[in-house]
């Protein structure tokens, strides 16, 4: 099958899995983060917007999907996958919850997300009715703060998750896919966001994307100091962080083994680096290939070699290893929360879904 990414740019150059994953990695994988859309759903992406890593991909379908997971994950069963379209704000959201709803019919093994209109409750309604018409049913919603033709950084999460979509989503118990607004879970407001949510609508779990976001280590630590961990109802999940003090720090909480979750944020997770800060481009990553993004300086002063650099995917299973390693479990619980994190941890947040719809 020929993919449309660059087969030259997108590879292990350093062999990272067969030297330190493959051995490590349980057989069952549950991707909990990937985005799918066809490329007819997405408008024209400008030369201004190629520079922001958002736009490093705008379409990927579901047999794209199949491959590169085989490609990653080799002799690796995937047992499910969370998707969702691309959020960005020259996207049809109409046309990607369509095409969504075409791969949850045939796919039943994929967990559809549907992608959110920010201000306007309407098109959620109807993406959820035009599920169901044809026996499909939506696990979540995913909102996001592009839509609204903001930055990350000039927005909160009220401006593109309003109540009548909290209100919805409580009433038919769905799963909220939060890219957090600002600097991340390390902001206090954004503290109060969720614990609003959690508190105020118990149909409603939360799985924070990226472990909430930190442009710090430490904005990570004020998190976890803020009591939200011990909410049964969020989850974190793992894609881009990079970090293994994050890990560390998470792993420390027990009842966490039970509520992290791997994902790789394909087609993201095949970007040639680690996450970093740039002073010029804001939140972007540390690469061994050039991107429209790419900030040359902050690449010169990067601590990692940049030939040292693979999959974004590869680099985020090395620090979830390096601190999972660290903690000296024995073996047999060591295999449990692996077997917790890559799979079954995300079935469980389909619980509710399940006696919701009926289903035994």
């Amino acid at each position: 099958m020929t993919l449309d990414l660059d087969a030259a740019r997108y590879r292990d150059h350093v062999g990272l899995w067969g030297r330190e994953l493959s051995a490590w990695v349980p057989d069952a994988i549950f991707d909990a983060h990937v985005h799918l859309g066809p490329p007819e759903v997405m408008g024209e992406i400008g030369p201004q917007r190629r520079r922001v890593p958002l736009c490093t991909f705008t379409h990927f379908r579901v047999a794209q999907l199949r491959a590169w997971h085989a490609q990653l994950f080799p002799r690796r069963r995937l047992t499910g996958t969370i998707a969702f379209p691309f959020p960005l704000r020259e996207v049809d959201i109409a046309g990607a919850n369509r095409y969504l709803i075409e791969v949850m019919v045939a796919a039943p093994d994929v967990r559809g997300f549907l992608l959110a209109h920010p201000t306007d409750l309407t098109p959620t309604q109807a993406a959820w009715d035009a599920a169901l018409a044809v026996g499909a049913r939506f696990s979540g919603v995913k909102p996001y703060f592009d839509l609204l033709g903001k930055s990350v950084f000039d927005c909160s999460m009220t401006e593109f998750i309003p109540d009548s979509l909290l209100r919805f989503m409580d009433a038919q118990r769905l799963v909220l896919m939060l890219h957090t607004s600002g600097n991340g879970m390390g902001d206090a407001a954004n503290q109060q966001f969720v614990r609003g949510v959690l508190e105020g609508f118990p149909g409603i779990k939360i799985v924070l994307a990226h472990m909430g976001r930190y442009l710090e280590p430490e904005e990570f630590s004020r998190f976890a100091d803020s009591g939200l961990l011990e909410y049964p109802g969020l989850y974190l999940e793992m894609s881009s962080v990079t970090v293994p003090a994050v890990y560390t720090r998470t792993l420390q909480h027990r009842p966490l083994w039970r509520r992290l979750l791997f994902g790789t944020d394909l087609p993201f997770g095949l970007i040639t680096g680690m996450e970093a800060w740039s002073d010029r481009a804001g939140a972007i990553f540390v690469t061994r290939d050039d991107y429209p993004w790419t900030d040359a300086a902050l690449q010169r002063a990067s601590p990692v070699p940049l030939d040292r650099l693979t999959y974004n995917t590869y680099h985020v299973l090395d620090a979830f290893k390096t601190a999972l390693d660290s903690l000296g479990l024995p073996p047999a619980e060591e295999a449990t929360i692996k077997q917790a994190v890559f799979c079954t941890n995300a079935e469980s947040l389909f619980a509710a879904e399940e006696h919701h719809a009926g289903r035994p």
